[in-house]
């Protein structure tokens, strides 16, 4: 379901964009959790409540609620007006292998499931949340976006619930829920084949066919010592069209690359804490290889 991939997209963007500027350097970050103290993916041990994370205020917690209320209208009026209105009967889709995109769309859920919820849980430790409720809340949000999603399309008469969607939705919130309490090297990313970002609306196949989703990893390696290298090794799923220009053709991706924090890290961390909001763009080099 192409809806549900796109609609992360600009959640994303318009919920990190409308408090970038707001945020101190420190949690500018949607896994600002995973880097806001030393107690924040330690075990609660009850000296967590002292850490020098942010306290909860009133008015944070109102721009975050009006935020996402204002991006999830704004997504909602542009879902409906490119693909459809919701105004069908409730029916269920072969989305596994029904839609001619051989999986990529189901990539592309466990990569918005995964976003989400690191977006919403450093929003809302912005806020003030603990950690640990920040963390919490960020899953149960980005689960409940995204079921709504396949709920919309479910009355779509174009569109369809997708079963298999839902359980990479669920798979992606998991995912970015660990990847929050066990920090590490790895992560869930998405880059275009043409260098550049792909329509956040897409209404053709060829569009979306654009799209590569990425698990990457990082080498814990430090040049000099101290700078942590920024490559990351990545395999990554995509889809491209076959001469027929319906039928889809999986590719897959062997890539080296990196993110723009990544590098701007190794000469400013605090500058890099500003632009974390394109850490889920993955810049590569890859090989492809097609699979029939």
């Amino acid at each position: 379901m192409p809806s549900a991939a796109l609609v992360g997209l600009v959640t994303v963007l318009s919920a990190r964009v409308g408090l970038a500027q707001q945020l101190p350097p420190s949690l500018s970050s949607g896994s600002a959790l995973s880097a806001e103290s030393p107690s924040a993916a330690a075990p609660n041990t009850g000296s967590q409540g002292q850490s020098a994370g942010p306290h909860r205020s009133t008015l944070r917690l109102w721009v975050v609620g009006g935020v996402q209320v204002a991006g999830a209208a704004f997504v909602y009026d542009e879902a409906q007006r490119t693909w459809g209105y919701s105004r069908g009967r409730f029916h269920v889709k072969n989305d596994w292998t029904g839609d001619t995109l051989s999986q990529a769309d189901e990539m592309s859920h466990l990569f918005f499931g995964y976003t989400l919820t690191r977006v919403y849980a450093g929003m809302w430790r912005w806020g003030g949340l603990e950690a640990k409720s920040a963390r919490s809340v960020g899953a149960v949000e980005s689960a409940l976006t995204m079921t709504l999603v396949e709920v919309m399309d479910a009355f779509n008469p174009v569109q369809g619930l997708g079963v298999s969607d839902l359980v990479f939705d669920y798979a992606g919130v998991g995912a970015g829920l660990l990847s929050l309490s066990h920090p590490g090297d790895w992560g869930i990313r998405a880059s275009t084949k043409g260098g550049g970002l792909a329509p956040p609306f897409s209404q053709t196949k060829r569009q979306y066919d654009d799209w590569i989703f990425w698990a990457t990893y990082r080498p814990p390696l430090r040049w000099g010592g101290c700078v942590q290298q920024p490559l990351s090794l990545g395999l990554g799923h995509s889809t491209r069209r076959a001469p027929d220009g319906l039928s889809a053709v999986r590719e897959i991706h062997f890539g080296i690359g990196t993110t723009l924090p990544d590098v701007v890290r190794m000469f400013s961390p605090t500058l890099a804490e500003r632009v974390r909001i394109l850490d889920f763009y993955y810049l590569n080099l890859n090989l492809t290889a097609t699979l029939h």
